[in-house]
């Protein structure tokens, strides 16, 4: 840690002990007059959105809401999201933001948790959730409809949601159906409080928070339980300290001051609160909040919002290059808008990077900017997880740098880190690991989670030591620091694999003329291998399966390959997601072995593929090239 970072945290533990939209606020102390929020056509500026968060705090306290109270949201990306997030953050309470597709009795479970006479929600989400509310304490529903900040709430987007979802009211049709709930404007005029100088702040109000307070809970990206992610606990420090940090001068990337950022991940993600959100206000960004998170909306998301900077998962990315490049309706679309494309959550192989590539160039990112496409980048330079608190967000590091020419010979990028965050690699007796050897990556930040809420037992075990005692942060995932300090993510630990499934995916992904993607998962002591072709390309799947068999066969012997079977997923048939847009391993386990997988037989001079309901059956003989005739 050098010394500018040691400083810097100093100086935020001796002067920044306030609430985080205080701090944002007192930041944009100049810029009231710059556009902060972005919603379907609506500006709305950092003076506006500085009145409407004291109005909702003041709202809140009339309401009998109090430091430390515990509040349940359950909200897709709206202004209103923003507006109450920022009213609790004054007021120094939690928000307990959760997911409508989570378990219907882990809902209940959560939101007798928070102890709350009141929950908010949004008209889209409201009905999924509405029989788990109903077996609650809650007695005051705020269902807040995503039409009521569009312009005389029409939706100027309408052909373009329409495919999927138009946004409309549906606040009369919940009505009827319960009389206890609120529209905002009805909750508004219940319980609101002065607004004579729409700046000001109450002092009462802005100190009641300090540093170590908790200001979220949040909810994991499923990737281990999608039904019932862990609630995640983050304090105010975790916040402010990732904003200030994002300052050029600590940072050493350029600005996000002039850049639209789009906020269109679930908000129970940390990922969205933080780095789209909170971190972009902390900057003076202006963010495009996008209510619409489905990967098959996902391009008209970007033409609607036109946004300069995005965070999405992969398939979100892959999906969005599919649709450009095969759906007639989008051939001629340009996107010169979008100067920072990257990939978050999980790393792009480099099949998916020069597909990506491909749809950058095609559709010009960056060209309002950088007058020729962006291409060639790599666009994994963001990572780490909702615990760790953005851990490895460099914004704009290496953009476009040279060594990004590995898309050229499939090198890896390594993610760069902060200077106030400590990442180590421990081998299996918590050594630190040498340079390029892969273990257990571990680390510590002042943004790292506080713990699991009602969790005791999975807190104790993200905490980990080192063989020299010290305590640190288990990110449950393979990797290793290369010979520049690059962190580099392999894959998911699981004591109970023989071989870890990221070292045969890597095995699979050498093939990059004609392999995409790929998730290896283990079911019933097999390795199932589900892997993609890259697009528009002639397919042999015999040569392409038998090519990855011999190359694994030279890598874990005969014995260890005869557990694999292969599933070709075809480029129509995405694989499944979690509620944050990640690939969903446990559905993949869950699918098991269907009859359409293929089995590998025979030694390397004579190798037969036999479709798995056959190889149930015994029938040796079967060819794959006939069956698949058949």
């Amino acid at each position: 840690m050098n010394d500018k970072t040691k400083k810097a945290l100093n100086k935020i533990e001796s002067n920044y002990n306030t609430s985080l939209f205080a701090e944002i606020f007192k930041r944009r102390e100049k810029d009231y007059d710059k556009v902060a929020l972005f919603y379907r056509g609506r500006k709305i500026k950092y003076g506006q959105l500085k009145e409407e968060v004291m109005e909702y705090a003041h709202l809140l306290k009339n309401y009998g809401i109090n430091k430390g109270d515990e509040i349940p949201i359950c909200m897709s990306n709206c202004p209103e999201f923003v507006y109450l997030l920022g009213a609790i953050s004054i007021i120094g309470a939690k928000a307990n933001i959760f997911g409508a597709d989570f378990d219907k009795d882990y809902i209940i479970k959560i939101i007798k948790g928070c102890n709350s006479k009141i929950i908010f929600a949004t008209d889209d989400l409201y009905e999924k959730i509405s029989d788990s509310v109903d077996k609650t304490d809650v007695k005051d529903k705020v269902v807040i409809s995503l039409t009521d900040s569009l312009k005389n709430g029409i939706n100027p987007y309408a052909e373009l949601d329409d495919e999927w979802k138009e946004l409309k009211n549906n606040i009369s049709d919940i009505k009827k159906n319960d009389e206890n709930i609120l529209s905002i404007d009805e909750f508004f005029k219940l319980y609101s409080g002065i607004k004579d100088n729409p700046y000001y702040i109450d002092s009462k109000i802005e100190n009641n928070s300090t540093l170590d307070d908790i200001f979220t809970i949040t909810y994991s990206s499923g990737s281990t339980n999608s039904s019932c992610p862990k609630a995640i606990m983050h304090n105010v420090r975790s916040y402010i300290v990732m904003g200030i940090f994002h300052d050029s001068d600590l940072s050493g990337v350029p600005s996000m001051a002039n850049l639209r950022v789009m906020a269109h991940i679930p908000t129970h993600s940390n990922t969205n609160i933080m780095s789209c959100i909170t971190d972009c206000l902390m900057q003076g960004s202006e963010i495009a909040l996008e209510p619409i998170y489905n990967e098959d909306h996902f391009v008209n998301s970007l033409l609607i919002n036109k946004p300069s900077f995005i965070t999405a998962t992969r398939s979100f990315w892959i999906k969005a290059a599919k649709t450009i490049f095969n759906n007639p309706n989008y051939k001629n679309v340009k996107m010169p808008f979008l100067l920072v494309p990257m990939s978050v959550g999980e790393p792009l192989s480099p099949g998916e990077e020069k597909y990506c590539n491909k749809f950058i160039r095609k559709v010009q990112m960056g060209k309002e900017k950088t007058h020729l496409p962006l291409s060639p980048i790599t666009m994994s330079i963001a990572g780490g997880d909702c615990e760790h608190g953005g851990l490895f967000f460099l914004l704009f590091r290496s953009l476009q740098s040279k060594k990004l020419q590995h898309l050229l010979n499939n090198r890896e990028c390594g993610l760069r880190t902060y200077d106030m965050a400590d990442v180590q690699v421990l081998n299996g007796k918590g050594e630190i690991c040498n340079v390029n050897e892969i273990g257990r990556i571990t680390a510590n930040s002042p943004c790292t989670m506080v713990g699991y809420k009602d969790n005791e037992e999975a807190t104790e075990k993200f905490f980990i030591k080192d063989s020299n005692g010290v305590k640190r942060a288990d990110c449950n995932v393979y990797g290793y620091i290369d010979e520049c300090s690059g962190i580099h993510i392999k894959g998911r630990i699981n004591e109970n694999d023989i071989i870890p499934p990221f070292e045969i995916a890597d095995e699979v992904l050498k093939d990059t003329k004609n392999v995409m993607s790929c998730e290896v998962v283990n079911v019933d002591d097999n390795y199932v291998i589900h892997f993609e072709t890259i697009p528009n390309i002639k397919i042999n799947l015999y040569k392409i399966i038998c090519s990855i068999h011999e190359r694994c066969s030279k890598k874990f012997g005969e014995d260890i390959v005869s557990k694999f079977v292969y599933r070709y997923r075809n480029n129509f048939e995405s694989f499944p997601l979690t509620g944050c847009g990640k690939r969903n391993n446990k559905s993949l386990i869950n699918e098991g072995i269907i009859d359409d997988c293929i089995k590998v037989l025979g030694n390397k001079d004579n190798r037969q593929l036999m479709l798995w309901k056959e190889f149930k059956t015994n029938s040796k003989n079967t060819h794959y090239q006939k069956v698949i005739k058949k």
